[in-house]
């Protein structure tokens, strides 16, 4: 792993509020409020500006909002006090935020992908080491406490050395545009849930299998219809560095599922994650040892997908590290990279970058059992 490709931080602990800034204010954009809203009511930050560019949408989002700080360009957000910056438009436009971000001494989160390839991303990591600044890319998947337990269960071989896995996510298809016009691919706006969570378990891929193919056409969005839309479905085998193979199918084109998020077979037993690894509703266990099912209920129920937020703010606050590797999410662009390679090739593709996977089972996030019962799903189990 080469070092600009890490958050690798020690500083002072913090105790004044840290401010965070908004880019982008699209769907996604009420989802980070919930969690700065539970950030704001703690203590731990304040709510910055937030750069919407479509001046005719502020009257709605300030209906839905009121008091909220609407800027029309990205730059009022980067130039004004907040230190962290949380960038939430089209992944077209993220290199370039995230860089006028870093470059305006930002802390930056940012969702997925939080770049076009392998060789972008790892400019913008080595630009976010030089600075000594924090660069968080989504999926956060591998910060839940349900994620982080079934972690725990893998690496202290509950089931045995794990040889096989499977990840699926997917749905009919969104109603935005460039998902379907070559901007995106499954794999890269869904799949990559899947491949995070599964590098987090099982380490890096060293080669991949892939195929695809375009299942709905034509695409209906809307009013608008796409006579020769991109691809819709996507399936890859990996192979992980450890010698586990792993499939993960991600499509926009699947109607509806009912099966674990993830499920891993060992040579000792079986583990599944059940619900989606972005939204883990529990863990089902199977132990030759035991000769039984063992199912547990989520850890945190109240876990939120916009989690590397909340990581990234209280990583300021205490002065440490975040848990968050950014070698990994360029990994994953390279996986992601094969794969296309090998669809079109019809050919295994060698996947060279590595990393070291993060020791997720250290600290209380992911090692607190509970049996209380959630009253209100959106505040965090300790403020019920």
């Amino acid at each position: 792993m080469h070092p600009e490709q890490t958050n690798s931080r020690q500083d002072p602990p913090r105790r004044i509020p840290i401010g965070v800034g908004i880019i982008g204010a699209g769907s996604v954009m009420w989802a980070y409020l919930d969690i700065l809203d539970r950030l704001v009511a703690r203590g731990y930050c304040t709510s910055g500006p937030i750069c919407a560019r479509r001046r005719e949408n502020w009257p709605s989002l300030l209906a839905r909002r009121p008091g909220i700080k609407l800027v029309p360009e990205a730059l009022d957000v980067v130039s004004s006090d907040v230190e962290i910056v949380a960038i939430l438009t089209p992944s077209g436009s993220h290199p370039d935020l995230i860089r006028l971000a870093l470059e305006h001494g930002k802390h930056v989160v940012v969702e997925k992908p939080f770049a076009p390839n392998p060789a972008v991303g790892r400019e913008l990591a080595r630009l976010a080491a030089d600075r000594r600044l924090m660069l968080l890319a989504a999926p956060f998947v591998h910060l839940a406490p349900t994620f982080r337990a079934l972690w725990r269960h893998i690496h202290e071989g509950d089931i045995g050395r794990v040889h096989s896995a499977r990840g699926l996510y997917g749905n009919a298809g969104s109603r935005v545009l460039w998902h379907h016009q070559g901007e995106g691919h499954p794999l890269s706006e869904k799949g990559i849930y899947n491949l995070k969570s599964l590098t987090a378990l099982l380490g890096p891929v060293v080669e991949i299998l892939s195929a695809e193919n375009t299942a709905v056409v034509p695409r209906r969005v809307g009013d608008t219809v796409i006579e020769n839309p991109a691809c819709d479905v996507s399936h890859i085998i990996v192979r992980h560095d450890s010698g586990a193979l792993t499939s993960i199918v991600s499509s926009n084109a699947i109607q509806r599922y009912r099966r674990p998020g993830l499920e891993l077979y060992g040579t000792e037993g079986t583990a599944n994650l059940l619900g989606d690894d972005w939204d883990p509703r529990g863990l089902e266990i199977w132990r030759n040892q035991t000769q039984r099912w063992e199912e547990y209920e989520p850890i945190e129920s109240t876990w939120h997908w916009t989690d590397g937020l909340r990581e990234a703010v209280m990583a300021l606050w205490e002065g440490r590290a975040p848990l968050a590797d950014i070698g990994q999410d360029i990994h994953l662009l390279e996986i992601i990279e094969a794969a296309r390679l090998a669809a079109r090739n019809h050919a295994a593709v060698a996947v060279g970058s590595r990393f070291e996977p993060l020791a997720l089972g250290a600290g209380d996030r992911g090692s607190r059992p509970t049996r209380l019962h959630v009253h209100d799903h959106t505040r965090a189990e300790d403020e019920q």
